[in-house]
């Protein structure tokens, strides 16, 4: 099955390629107010009008400023902001471990978290 894999601080995770519609660079951002903590605003991405969430604070990791490699993973509506998109890879089911109640796969010498979007 194919990855989309990407960075947040300084782990990384992966996401199985059919949740993500596509990947993008940040985009102007609108807040919205009383938001969720990680509901950053919305944007307008060609002509549709999408929620943009800081997946860092929604998994419960600590919030960095957004820098050039900052982009979004558009799933279902919503534009998760990653710190950097950095491969598209084929992994075997087989190559997937279970620890601390996860799926985690080793990548060379990175642990790589999976991550579902939906």
């Amino acid at each position: 099955m194919k990855y989309i894999v990407y960075r947040l601080n300084d782990l990384q995770y992966a996401t199985p390629i059919e949740e993500i519609q596509s990947i993008e660079r940040l985009l102007p951002i609108r807040p919205v107010p009383d938001s969720v903590n990680h509901e950053l605003g919305v944007s307008d991405l060609r002509d549709a009008v999408i929620s943009i969430q800081d997946l860092r604070i929604k998994l419960g990791l600590e919030p960095i400023p957004f820098g050039r490699e900052t982009r979004l993973l558009v799933a279902n509506g919503i534009g998760y902001v990653v710190d950097a998109a950095l491969d598209v890879v084929d992994v075997e089911d087989t190559g997937w471990e279970m620890a601390a109640g996860r799926r985690v796969w080793r990548r060379e010498d990175t642990l790589v978290l999976e991550n579902h979007l939906r």
